[in-house]
């Protein structure tokens, strides 16, 4: 109390210093207000920043952008739309910023997302400068780069271990009696850490050209043969000498149509490499797995030709459904 009474005193005594130290504290106050409003104004300009920037990322990643906006990917975009990434039975579409931009499909880290933002940049630059030039106008052009443009893009996914696919799939997260196959098939892919997602799935992503009936033949003669051979020594076991079944399912007939009717080759040849292999207690080489897949072909009635199949990207071609 004494000393408030001779605060008040003091100030009595001398008001220009009361005078000095009001200025003050206004000073200090103005001060604060502008260091705040600064502070403030920086704050959400970082943050609508980081919004715009955002929205400019998934905005020029979406397929409306892709299909819609550059001339160049008419081609590609409906080529995109006829394949499995676009439409399937699952019901779940990736994107192709998801394919194509990597970490895009994630949740980035802050590193990976400044990645992201450099690649965005660097293609985008080289993109914008192709539109300008008009180089590819018509689809004869596109049909002519198509190539090189293709292997410019798999020699990236080869470099970065397919990072964009990893990106979705998960090869230790498949589950059920159905994945058996995947499991086993890709196990050692998983081992080693190397991927080579299109050697198998070729036509993922697009699909250039309208699905239609084998021409020319789905095998040959004498990769069939060396298929009976193969099938005879490791297979019949279980599903018989005239595939009729025993153990493991029949391979011809009503239940070859159900379990395979419409299904893509590589459905089949991957039950062949992977459980069929499994059970037997052999190792199926991946030219050894098509010879079986030729003679079960030839089983149920499909023309042979005169090319082998020699080559997992020969397995996109889908099975007759009748």
């Amino acid at each position: 109390m004494l000393r408030i009474v001779g605060e008040i005193l003091m100030s009595t005594d001398d008001p220009l210093g009361a005078s000095r130290s009001e200025a003050t504290r206004t000073t200090n106050r103005r001060r604060f207000l502008w260091i705040s409003s600064w502070a403030l104004g920086f704050a959400f300009l970082g943050v609508a920043f980081v919004a715009l920037t955002t929205h400019l990322v998934n905005w020029s990643s979406s397929d409306k952008f892709c299909g819609a906006t550059c001339h160049s990917m008419t081609w590609v975009n409906a080529a995109y739309q006829r394949g499995p990434h676009y439409t399937n039975s699952v019901g779940v579409r990736a994107s192709c910023g998801e394919c194509h931009i990597p970490y895009d499909a994630g949740h980035a880290t802050a590193i990976e997302y400044v990645k992201l933002l450099l690649f965005k940049a660097d293609r985008g630059a080289k993109d914008f400068w192709g539109e300008a030039k008009k180089t590819i106008e018509t689809k004869e052009e596109w049909e002519q780069r198509r190539p090189a443009l293709s292997n410019t893009f798999q020699a990236y996914l080869t470099r970065h271990t397919y990072v964009t696919c990893r990106g979705c799939h998960s090869l230790q997260s498949f589950g059920g009696p159905r994945s058996h196959m995947k499991l086993v098939i890709h196990q050692g892919m998983v081992k080693a850490d190397s991927y080579d997602c299109l050697q198998c799935h070729a036509n993922v992503g697009h699909v250039y050209e309208q699905p239609s009936s084998k021409v020319g033949g789905w095998y040959s003669v004498e990769q069939a043969e060396a298929g009976r051979k193969l099938f005879e020594v490791s297979c019949s076991g279980c599903h018989g000498a005239k595939l009729e079944g025993i153990s493991g399912p029949a391979l011809t007939g009503v239940t070859w149509q159900q379990r395979f009717g419409g299904a893509k080759l590589l459905t089949v040849w991957g039950e062949i490499k992977g459980p069929m292999a499994e059970f037997a207690g052999a190792t199926f080489t991946t030219q050894k797995s098509l010879d079986i897949l030729a003679f079960l072909l030839q089983q149920n009635g499909l023309a042979a030709g005169n090319q082998p199949l020699a080559d997992t990207r020969e397995l996109s071609d889908t099975l007759p459904e009748k």
